[in-house]
C-alpha cells in the first residue's frame, strides 16, 4: 500500500493506456506536499513521486490522454507536471524517479486552490477554483492564462470573486459549462461565455459537491451535513426531487462511472447509488437507506455518551499540528463568508 506522511487529499488514474505490465497508473495527493505515482496491481511501490508544493496538495487531476498531471495546493499555485512518455521507464528505476513541475502558475490566485477540472470535450483547458472564490481557465498544454471568445478561448479568462462570496469546493465541466460547489450555500451554472450564472441552486447550508448529470436532466449536490440533494434542472423550473440521508458527515466528493455515481465522505465511507432507482424513488422527496437509519441512530447515541463523559474528565484533542492548522485555515475561511 502507497504510504504518504500525511493524509491523503485526492486520487487520480492516468489513461488506460499509460501501463505498468498491463496494470494502470494511479497517483495520490497529500497533506505531505508530494504526489505519489504507482501501479494499482503493485501499491507497495512508489514509481514516482511529483515533489514542488510547498503546502498541503488539495487537488489533482490526470490528463485523459496525455502524460500530463495537474495539482492544487494550500501554497496557491497550479502546477503542471509531465510524466516520461512510457510509464516502463518508471518501472525500470530502481528508486522511485522524483519529478519536479514544468510549469507553476502563481499570482493568479489569492487563496488556497481546493478543485480543478479539464473540459470535457477536447481536454485542452484547465479550470481552477478555490479560497477566493475566482474561477480561472488555462491551457491544459503549457498552462497560459485563457480567455473565451465566442466557443474558443484565447487571451485571459476569469470569473472574479463575488458571483460566489467565499470558498469554491468543486468544480465540474458539463456540455459546454461549468458547474461550481460553495461555501456561500450554493451550486451554480456557469455560461462559459458572458462568465455569468445560468443557473443558481439555493441550499441552507455550504455546498461541499456538485455533479451534473445531463443525460437524466438532473444534478447531484452534496453538503456540509452529509445529505445529498437530487435536482430536477432541464424543464425550466429547478427543485429538489429527493434528500437522500446519505453520510453522518460531510460530502467530499461527488462522481459518476457509468449508471451509478460515488460519493465519499468525512465519515469514511463511500457509496455507491443507482441513478435509476435514486431518481425514480417513488415514496416520498426523503431517501434513507436502512443501513443509514441504523448508523444515524448509533451516532446519536455515541454523541450522548461522549457528551456524558465530557463532563465528568474531558477529553483531549487527537489533531495533529497539521491538522490543527488546517482546520484554522478552514474556520477562517467560513469567518470570511
Amino acid at each position: 500500500m502507497v504510504k504518504h506522511t500525511g493524509p491523503v487529499t485526492a486520487v487520480a488514474a492516468m489513461s488506460d493506456s499509460y501501463k505498468v505490465d498491463g496494470s494502470r497508473i494511479a497517483l495520490s495527493a497529500s497533506w505531505d506536499t508530494t504526489v505519489k505515482v504507482w501501479s494499482v496491481n503493485n501499491p507497495q511501490r512508489t514509481l514516482a513521486v511529483l515533489s514542488g508544493h510547498s503546502d498541503f496538495v488539495k487537488c489533482l487531476v490526470a490528463h485523459p490522454t496525455l502524460p500530463i498531471v495537474y495539482t492544487g495546493s494550500a501554497d496557491k499555485t497550479i502546477m503542471l507536471w509531465r510524466l516520461p512518455e512510457s510509464a516502463g521507464e518508471l518501472a525500470r528505476a530502481s528508486e522511485p524517479v522524483v519529478i519536479k513541475p514544468f510549469k507553476t502558475i502563481k499570482g493568479e490566485h489569492t487563496g488556497q486552490i481546493y478543485t480543478l477540472c479539464l473540459d470535457g470535450e477536447t481536454a485542452g483547458v484547465l479550470f481552477s477554483a478555490g479560497s477566493d472564490a475566482s474561477i480561472r481557465a488555462w491551457s491544459a498544454l503549457d498552462g497560459r492564462p485563457l480567455a473565451v471568445d465566442g466557443d474558443a478561448f484565447d487571451g485571459e479568462w476569469a470569473i472574479p470573486r463575488g458571483q460566489h462570496r467565499t470558498n469554491i469546493s468543486d468544480i465540474k465541466w458539463t456540455e459546454g459549462g461549468l458547474w461550481t460547489a460553495s461555501a456561500d450555500r450554493t451550486a451554480v451554472s456557469w455560461d462559459i461565455e458572458t462568465g455569468k450564472a445560468d443557473l443558481v441552486l439555493e441550499h441552507t447550508t455550504t455546498v461541499t459537491a456538485v455533479l451534473p448529470i445531463p443525460q437524466v436532466g438532473i444534478v447531484v449536490t452534496g453538503v456540509r451535513d452529509g445529505i445529498i440533494y437530487i435536482w430536477r434542472v432541464n424543464d425550466g423550473s429547478p427543485r429538489i426531487i429527493r434528500e437522500i440521508h446519505a453520510h453522518t458527515d460531510d460530502v467530499t466528493c461527488l462522481r459518476i462511472a457509468g449508471r451509478h455515481f460515488y460519493s465519499s465522505s468525512l465519515d469514511e465511507t463511500l457509496r455507491v447509488w443507482d441513478i435509476k432507482d435514486v431518481v425514480e424513488f417513488a415514496e416520498g422527496l426523503e431517501y434513507v437507506p436502512a443501513e443509514l437509519a441504523a448508523l444515524r441512530m448509533q451516532a446519536a447515541e455515541q454523541a450522548v455518551t461522549t457528551s456524558t463523559a465530557g463532563k465528568h474528565g474531558g477529553s483531549s484533542s487527537a489533531l495533529t499540528e497539521e491538522e490543527e492548522r488546517e482546520l484554522a485555515e478552514l474556520m477562517s475561511d467560513i469567518d470570511d463568508m
